[in-house]
């Protein structure tokens, strides 16, 4: 099963005969020789036109007697798709590298390409996440349905991008996640993808452990860099490694701005204000599996707030944890979840694809039996972690416009959040 998933992926270059290159010069003498031999020529180019011999694209992968060779051919990523596309072919390729460390229960594939320009290396890695995030019909084969989500760079700010991929096999959560990485720089662009043991809720640590073997190969990238690429370091809470300083304070500073946008008390509604002791949201189940708090209990530090009126409830509530490994793990309960659960008893649960620029899971519930409808969305940032729920008399036609309020309303609370991260947002 293991053999049959990493070739259907096209994580491990399951055949090795050459693709050719599609408009483009890279199918030429440049094209054709692997990095182990030299130029066939004494010609020299200008730097960043070429991807030198010596690049190195295999850094950190195996074992360090290892010895793994590069190729300027070979299928590579080329047969990577998301949503029924493969972002890697029909390119106009100037220069190409790839390499592959495959075998076992685990795919590690790397390529490096160099395009015309730095505009069209920016196309390509953004449609990398608009095919992830836009697709409106699932990916399915053979008896496997693959989920992608889309997450902050570890390496670099947008349009890097980091997709996690995970697995179902006819109806059933398998094991096994794969981590794509996009970083551009320049007209260079390096796509890697990594496939291992995983578990669903071990999805962000998958992706924290992709990040180290990468880093070498990363820096290098700094060769192609003409001075269009954005700067900047990768958000935060994509890399959680990347700084070395003390631990972020579990304290909520004073004057939380938590009731962002709620209603004003009196009248039809009866707002408590914002408190650690308040009601808050109370435990949080999904399809029988609870969803909110989770982890080690409240978190170290909590507030809440709630205002209530008829037919209308709109609560929010902040949990912040010892560590940044703890919200991370807390997340995973809820991601897994929104994965799978759709229908219980009479609540009929959805998806919902909304980017507030952090690590977010949304979900809308209906009723298959009458009126309302709930949004509940999740957003983690550093070591906290907020939800905010909102209910009314709607329904499975409502929760488009629900979930936009509500995002609306995350993205006024999170810049205070930033508190919660070791470096600032």
């Amino acid at each position: 099963m293991t053999a049959v998933l990493i070739c259907t992926l096209a994580l491990a270059g399951c055949g090795d005969e050459p693709s050719d290159l599609a408009s483009g010069d890279g199918g030429g003498a440049r094209g054709a020789q692997s990095s182990e031999t030299g130029p066939e020529s004494g010609t020299t180019e200008p730097v960043g036109t070429e991807i030198p011999d010596d690049f190195p694209l295999a850094a950190g992968m195996g074992g360090p007697e290892d010895e793994i060779l590069t190729s300027r051919t070979g299928t590579g990523l080329r047969d990577l798709e998301l949503c029924g596309t493969a972002p890697l072919r029909g390119l106009g390729i100037r220069d190409r590298m790839v390499v592959d460390n495959s075998g076992g229960e685990s795919a590690d594939t790397r390529e490096l390409v160099l395009l015309g320009n730095p505009d069209e290396t920016r196309l390509v890695a953004e449609a990398f996440a608009d095919l992830a995030s836009g697709c409106d019909k699932p990916d399915a084969r053979g008896g496997m349905e693959t989920t992608t989500e889309v997450v902050p760079s570890p390496f670099r700010p947008e349009p890097a991008t980091t997709l996690v991929q995970t697995y179902t096999f006819d109806g059933e959560p398998g094991t096994g996640v794969t981590v794509v990485h996009v970083v551009p720089v320049g007209a260079a662009l390096l796509v890697t993808s990594t496939y291992g043991q995983w578990t669903r809720d071990e999805a962000q640590q998958a992706v924290d452990q992709t990040v180290a073997p990468l880093r070498e190969s990363v820096a290098a990238l700094e060769m192609f860099d003409d001075g269009t690429t954005p700067t900047g370091e990768a958000s935060p809470e994509a890399s959680p490694e990347a700084s070395p300083e003390a631990a972020p304070d579990v304290t909520i500073p004073a004057g939380f701005p938590l009731g962002a946008g709620m209603v004003a008390d009196g009248g039809d509604f009866d707002v408590s204000a914002p408190s650690p002791d308040g009601d808050g949201m109370g435990e949080v189940a999904m399809c029988g599996r609870v969803v909110w708090p989770t982890g080690d209990g409240r978190g170290a530090a909590r507030l809440v707030t709630s205002a209530e009126g008829p037919e209308y409830f709109d609560a929010r509530e902040l949990l912040v944890h010892a560590d940044a490994e703890q919200a991370l793990a807390a997340m995973g309960a809820v991601r897994r979840a929104a994965a799978e659960c759709r229908s219980f008893d009479n609540q009929v649960w959805t998806v919902l694809d909304r980017e507030t620029g952090y690590d977010t899971v949304t979900m809308g519930l209906t009723y298959d039996d009458g009126l309302g409808s709930s949004i509940f969305q999740v957003t983690r940032v550093g070591s906290a972690r907020l939800m905010v729920q909102t209910y009314g008399e709607g329904s499975l036609a409502t929760l488009e416009s629900q979930a936009d309020e509500v995002t609306g309303t995350t993205k006024k609370i999170l810049p205070a959040m930033c508190v919660f991260t070791k470096t600032g947002c």
